[in-house]
């Protein structure tokens, strides 16, 4: 018996008794849509988790902190000083731009005390410095405008949730007035580290100095409000800033001043090309004595606790498909009870063992195979209702299907239909064509 011979009377058969393999199939329908929802659950949270950390900055970059610090002692439940080992300078920039996997590499300063100018308003802006080249690797995305590049000096770029007000008002005016409109990107700008700025008591010996804005960062996240420079250009305005300070006090900070020697970065950025990959660049930096952290950390804490609601979720649906399975095996048991004369037949012109068990095993998967096609397409009309009153709720508990969860859900359907079939193909491949023929 040839493949199309098969395939057809396999057809014809479940046709014949419409209404129950109609049932089967649904039992079949029911058990792949749980599974595809329950799991697609799961998943959807992690791309929700995923997203909310996005918004928070890429999940791609390393955070590389100085040697030292404060670390917690399991044993004896005390925080401890760790020893200092390398120095974070351009010796260990170097070092992880020839790292595997790591796309980007840059130092950061953060400078806080500086105000950014717009005509007659300022507001307080924390300035941070970057390499200009590498700030589109590390994930900042530009909403507005474009990103610094390497040609860039005087180049800022502001982040959406940046607000100015009228330094002539007080503090209560200014906390309760509406803030300010500025177009940044079509206003002459100019940062200052005089808190006296635009009032009586201005410090007429620190000149402003003037910036252009390039580009506008989102209002969301967590560096909205950020403005971000050149770390050169940061460089020269802390130097006047220190020499402003030094003139006026007498003294500028310890720590600054040591790490001014030292040379050394507080801080450093590392992206990588892939967040599969993060993991073993981190740990490489930590092995070499630096602190390092990513969101990535924080992604792996959210799914380790949704781990097992993920597991629970997916029992349930397999539950469902159990209950198909014996569903079809119980199917496919009755057609043999009832077609026992036809297999005696078939094995007396000629038919042998293997085709009849191909015959009933070809049957089962059928029945897999559609409620499988039949179930992904009911679990992606499901999927869009969760979604959708995800949406309006606010929740977490979303739902998103792969594609490959799509096919194996298929693939595992008409797997199922198939182990199911297994048994009762071989108590069909067994019967005496004798005993057979003669039943009525």
């Amino acid at each position: 018996m040839n493949t199309r011979d098969l395939i057809d009377m396999a057809v014809r058969n479940l046709l014949k008794r419409k209404v129950r393999t109609l049932l089967t199939v649904l039992g079949v329908v029911i058990g792949t849509t749980s599974i595809v929802v329950m799991v697609s659950i799961g998943i959807g949270m992690n791309v929700g988790f995923a997203k909310q950390l996005e918004s928070w900055g890429s999940l791609q970059v390393i955070e590389v902190y100085p040697s030292g610090g404060m670390s917690y002692n399991e044993e004896t439940g005390r925080m401890k000083q760790e020893k200092k080992k390398d120095a974070l300078d351009q010796k260990a920039v170097e070092t992880f731009r020839q790292m595997e996997y790591v796309e980007a590499v840059s130092p950061v300063k953060n400078l806080y005390g500086l105000y950014l100018i717009a005509g007659k308003y300022m507001a307080d802006a924390g300035i941070m410095g970057i390499e200009p080249a590498t700030m589109e690797a590390l994930g900042y995305k530009v909403e507005e405008g474009r990103a610094l590049s390497a040609e860039d000096s005087k180049a800022i770029v502001v982040g959406g949730a940046v607000e100015f007000y009228d330094p002539k008002l007080s503090w209560e005016a200014r906390w309760s007035a509406e803030p300010p409109q500025i177009d940044v990107l079509h206003e002459k700008l100019s940062i200052t580290f005089d808190w006296n700025y635009g009032t009586r008591n201005a410090d007429k010996s620190i000149k402003p100095i003037k910036v252009e804005a390039v580009g506008k960062l989102s209002s969301e996240g967590s560096d909205s409000w950020r403005v971000i420079m050149p770390m050169k250009e940061l460089e020269k305005i802390e130097k006047s800033q220190k020499e402003w300070e030094k003139k006026k006090y007498g003294s500028s900070s310890a720590s600054s001043t040591e790490r001014n020697k030292s040379k050394e970065f507080e801080q450093v950025l590392v992206k990588v090309d892939s967040m599969d990959n993060v993991q073993k660049v981190q740990q490489q930096i930590k092995d070499m004595g630096f602190r390092a952290s990513s969101l990535s950390d924080e992604l792996e804490a959210m799914k380790e606790t949704t781990k097992m609601l993920r597991l629970v979720l997916g029992a349930i649906g397999a539950i469902s498909m159990v209950v198909a399975a014996i569903s079809i095996t119980n199917t496919m048991v009755m057609a043999i009870y009832e077609r026992t004369r036809e297999i005696g037949i078939m094995k007396v012109i000629g038919a042998s063992l293997k085709d009849i068990k191909r015959l009933f095993l070809t049957e089962a998967a059928f029945i897999g195979f559609a409620g499988g096609v039949i179930g992904i397409i009911l679990s992606f009309l499901v999927s869009l209702g969760v979604n959708l009153v995800a949406s309006r709720q606010g929740s977490m508990m979303q739902s998103s299907i792969p594609i490959w969860l799509y096919l194996g859900a298929v693939a595992f359907s008409t797997g199922i239909g198939i182990l199911a079939g297994y048994l009762p193909a071989v108590r069909a491949m067994r019967l005496s064509a004798l005993s057979a023929i003669k039943t009525e």
